[in-house]
């Protein structure tokens, strides 16, 4: 590589630091996953993301593993010999000895060695596929590999191709883009010594191919393998190689090699060239080690006699991941809370999103913000009891329903719809900003009250609160377009639609449809809107089909985690279940042929002026290539700690961002522009996230607290106990008729006291509670 004087100057004042940090570096041993497998032959990890696998040629089985250690999948001799019935695997030394995962964890290749000869005259040797997502096992390609005699052959993909090594000295090169259910070779290249390639490993930071052999270390240019590899030092016996960017310390960032005797370390400007080749030893053994690969968490797996086992070191300045996942929920949480009348305004509104640290806020309160406060409290509270919460919920509602002591009020249109952006002072419409009445926006903060009102039932304000928001919303189905079930996005300040504004499924609006059902008439419009096979389909990877509103185009990832996150029924459904795993894996198809430095899931944000200035990015429309951390997190939702592991990694790079609630965060980062730093995040983008890692922190959270079926509102129920007429119920209506509380304003016109509220208020009572 092309020295320069920073580069030289900074390897130099590296020395010193590595000498002295050698003295301190500790690697932390422990066994990973079941101890019951030993012996064994090869490891994988997915680069971005939380997939691990190992493998053992004694058993000739793979086992497929989250971060945690659980074991998700494990594939067995018989199912390997189903796919090829001439293999013989009857000695240790044949069977799945290379792994590679996808940078997601999309799909797992897994090269099988075995010296009988296929009856078909191809070669004795495959590649299979497994797909993680499918749950599918598969040829991708037959090859002969050569001898299956143990000395371990390369197996890695990267940008949408896989590299295979055979005991002649060549690496094949598969086309394995996402679609690529079989591979097509493209080309081949060697070492100039010839020797056979026994492991690979990829830094894109350096743009940079490692390869070892019997002769040594080499280093190759990932955009032109066609040139000759260079020879960076001799090894003996060198099995393994993995780099890392983000192991250990900073200075420990370079090769971790593995060898009969442990593993060899070498630094970053030792591998470049740009300091003298001197490997040291960073944790010698007495037993083989066959294999070593980097993982997205910042650790080392390793294969070997003693079975698989996982490396850290105690010089690691970062959070570990379990500590990560909490303190990455309480960022978003200060975020959100902190939002909460940040700057002097009255006491309960929301503003929708704040600045980098040094900016100046700018973003009015709006409905959206408050629903997503209130869902964060509900969940802080559920994690663990937070006495804080009950009062600032209590707060928020009551300034939203119009109960506050101040009588700002909220200006609603004649069907209560709420506003999009509103005044803090005035209650009225936000100057500068649109002042359409959203009933999006509405149904988010319906949706918090009904949870609210759930959580904290023995608050009676909270309860009323709640109550308020929910009961005065009127006449829910006329926003429902007749025959096309088409929901109108905004309200007119008199009552009923814009109709200029109709939207089709699919969208988040599936949310305010379900209200709809449940407070109105619209059952056959909830039923049309989560009937996946009546709605469009696009497909970004053949066989990976998601729900979209339009053939072919597809939707921001916060349009699917809204309602898997905030809807039963949604949520509860198998077929939306696989709506919302097929998307998390055409997001990481995209990954796996682009190689990006972050796990990139495409949803809406802040992002560069010229990419749209605030723009909702989708697998069919991103403008500079910009990754939604917060909307990856919320794939948490779904219990799977792999997406997670991705914004870990992250996390470890130092991708998140200062905000001027004193938080420290991810938000979002470009791969066409990594120096880009969006000036400002809107709580609804950002949310979501930690509603996801608190289902990882505390399993069963989002079904307990948030995607529940609605409570009936009871519109005469006026005093305890809930759900009971009677005479006092009857009596606090009145009282408060008298004292004109805003409780009591049940009829249109809203804001006026008179007979018609009465007149409500006793039809209400005659029906009695549901």
């Amino acid at each position: 590589m092309p020295l320069n004087t920073s580069q030289v100057i900074s390897a130099l004042l590296l020395v010193g630091v590595v000498a002295v940090a050698k003295c301190v570096a500790e690697p932390i041993v422990s066994a990973w996953g079941s101890t019951a497998v030993q012996d064994t032959r090869a490891v994988a990890a997915a680069r971005l993301s939380g997939w691990y696998a190992s493998s053992s040629t004694r058993e000739d089985s793979v086992e497929i593993r989250d971060i945690r250690g659980d074991l998700l999948r494990r594939i067995e001799r018989s199912e390997i010999q189903e796919i090829a019935s001439w293999m013989d695997l009857g000695t240790d030394s044949d069977g799945p000895n290379a792994m590679a995962f996808t940078d997601s964890g999309r799909a797992l290749f897994i090269l099988i060695e075995d010296n009988t000869p296929g009856p078909d005259g191809l070669g004795s040797d495959i590649v299979l596929r497994y797909d993680t997502t499918l749950d599918e096992l598969s040829v991708f390609a037959r090859l002969q590999i050569g001898d299956a005699t143990g000395s371990g052959h390369a197996l890695l993909h990267y940008q949408g191709r896989l590299w295979v090594s055979t005991a002649e000295g060549s690496v094949l090169e598969y086309r394995a883009l996402k679609d690529d259910t079989t591979g097509f070779l493209q080309s081949y290249w060697g070492l100039p010594d010839g020797s056979a390639v026994h492991d690979l490993s990829v830094s894109r930071s350096l743009g940079l191919l490692f390869a070892v052999s019997d002769s040594g270390l080499y280093r190759l240019e990932l955009e032109d393998l066609s040139q000759e590899a260079m020879l960076v030092g001799a090894f003996d016996q060198a099995t393994g190689i993995a780099y890392s960017d983000h192991y250990g310390a900073a200075w420990q960032e370079g090769a971790y090699i593995t060898t009969s005797s442990g593993i060899e370390f070498v630094p970053r400007f030792q591998v470049t060239g740009l300091l003298p080749f001197a490997p040291s030893t960073y944790l010698p053994s007495s037993s083989e080690m066959s294999d070593v690969v980097s993982t997205a968490c910042g650790r080392l797996l390793v294969a070997g006699e003693q079975g698989t086992q996982v490396v850290r070191d105690n010089e690691d300045p970062h959070l570990s991941y379990e500590e990560w996942l909490r303190d990455e929920f309480e960022q978003v949480f200060m975020y959100a809370s902190g939002l909460v009348s940040p700057d002097g305004e009255p006491s309960g509104w929301v503003i929708d999103g704040d600045v980098l640290r040094g900016g100046s806020r700018f973003h009015p309160p709006t409905p959206d913000a408050a629903a997503w406060v209130v869902m964060l409290l509900i969940a802080k509270d559920h994690l663990g009891s937070n006495q804080a919460s009950t009062s600032l919920v209590r707060e928020i509602l009551r300034r939203y329903a119009g109960l506050a002591f101040d009588e700002i009020f909220p200006n609603r249109s004649a069907d209560r719809i709420f506003h999009h952006w509103y005044d803090p002072w005035t209650g009225g419409p936000a100057p500068g900003w649109s002042d359409e009445y959203a009933t999006l926006s509405t149904m988010l903060l319906v949706t918090a009250a009904d949870r609210a009102r759930r959580f904290y039932s023995s608050d009676s304000e909270i309860v009323l609160a709640s109550d308020l928001i929910i009961q005065q919303v009127a006449n829910w189905e006329d926003y429902i377009q007749p025959v096309t079930n088409r929901l109108y996005l905004r309200a007119l300040a008199s009552g009923g639609p814009d109709f200029g504004t109709a939207s089709g499924a699919f969208n988040e609006g599936v949310l305010f449809v379900e209200q709809a059902a449940v407070y109105g008439e619209a059952e056959s419009a909830l039923d049309f809107w989560l009937d996946r096979a009546s709605l469009p389909e696009s497909s970004f990877v053949q066989g990976l089909p998601v729900t979209s509103n339009s053939p072919g185009g597809h939707l921001p990832a916060f349009v699917t985690l809204y309602p898997y996150i905030a809807q039963y029924a949604f949520r509860s459904d198998s077929t939306w279940q696989e709506h919302t795993r097929n998307l998390l894996a055409s997001n990481g198809a995209w990954v796996d042929d682009h190689a990006p430095e972050f796990m990139t899931v495409f949803s809406a944000g802040t992002t560069r002026s010229d990419w749209g200035g605030y723009h909702a990015d989708s697998l069919s429309d991103h403008p500079g290539n910009v990754t939604t951390f917060p909307s990856l997190m919320g794939f948490g939702s779904t219990g799977d700690t792999a997406p997670s592991v991705g914004a870990y990694h992250a996390y470890r790079k130092g991708a998140r961002a200062d905000f001027e609630t004193g938080t420290s965060m991810l938000y979002r980062r470009s791969d066409v522009d990594p120096s880009y730093r969006p000036g400002d995040a809107g709580l609804p983008d950002v949310a979501i996230g930690a509603l996801g890692l608190a289902e990882l922190i505390r399993p069963g959270t989002i079904d307990a607290v948030l995607a529940v079926p609605y409570q009936p509102v009871c519109a005469a129920d006026f005093s305890a106990p809930e759900g009971q007429l009677d005479f006092f119920d009857v009596s606090v209506f009145l009282s408060a008729y008298l004292s004109g509380h805003p409780s009591a304003d049940m009829a249109r016109p809203f804001g006026n006291h008179d007979f018609f509220d009465i007149s409500a208020y006793l039809n209400a009572f005659s029906a009695g509670c549901p």
